[in-house]
């Protein structure tokens, strides 16, 4: 996505300070207010369309002020559909496999104290209808600010249409412009609790069911 591509150095030291700044803003979000966020997001994505036709979906537990998807995957399960968390891949390192997640089942903290399933049989993230991604700050353009070790980044490359990419936020994560570079993956969709967002065309493939069940 377009119009903030910088030279690296650039990319790097701005987005660096933008991303602690809104760490910082993100953090300052009462337990009160993340609950109530957490809830109306819920609210947001209800009835829309991509998420109530997507069937497998993979979501992330909140860590450091995230906004939380816990209410939108009871959602998702009350529906029927199949729940997924990432798992950082021990081989090869630095991208992510999808691993299914139930409610309650055991988890363990990994060096980011982040929680994640016991890596198992997961998945690839071109087998999935829908990623919601966690994020530092987004923009109007659905540029994707993360949390700077660039997992989704190099998980996805290659595969940019096959999965609708979907980042959730608070509000105050929205930013008029976030630096890029050509290799960042962007979103098709982001939500936050008092609006849904769109950009450009939405993804070009679907698995069918054959190849939903070779996919596991």
């Amino acid at each position: 996505m377009g119009s903030g591509i910088l030279e690296p150095e650039l990319y790097t030291a701005q987005r660096d300070a933008l991303r602690k700044q809104l760490r910082q803003l993100r953090r300052s979000l009462s337990k009160q207010q993340q609950s109530a966020n957490a809830r109306l997001l819920v609210g947001r994505l209800r009835f829309w369309a991509p998420f109530r036709q997507a069937r497998r979906i993979a979501f992330y537990l909140p860590v450091n002020g995230e906004i939380s998807p816990l209410p939108l995957i009871h959602l998702a399960r009350h529906l029927g559909k199949t729940c997924f968390l990432p798992v950082i891949r021990l081989f090869p390192t630095g991208k992510l496999i999808f691993v299914r997640y139930r409610p309650g089942q055991r988890l363990f903290r990994q060096r980011w104290n982040i929680r994640e399933p016991r890596q198992g049989r997961g998945c690839a993230a071109n087998t999935l209808d829908m990623i919601f991604m966690p994020l530092t700050g987004f923009d109007g353009e659905g540029n994707r600010l993360g949390m700077g070790g660039g997992y989704y980044d190099r998980t996805l490359a290659g595969i940019a249409n096959r999965a609708f990419r979907v980042g959730l936020a608070h509000d105050c994560q929205k930013v008029v412009s976030v630096p890029s570079c050509p290799w960042d993956i962007s979103l098709h969709a982001a939500a936050t609790p008092s609006g849904l967002e769109e950009f450009g065309s939405r993804p070009s493939r679907r698995l069918t069911p054959r190849q939903r069940k070779n996919s596991g």
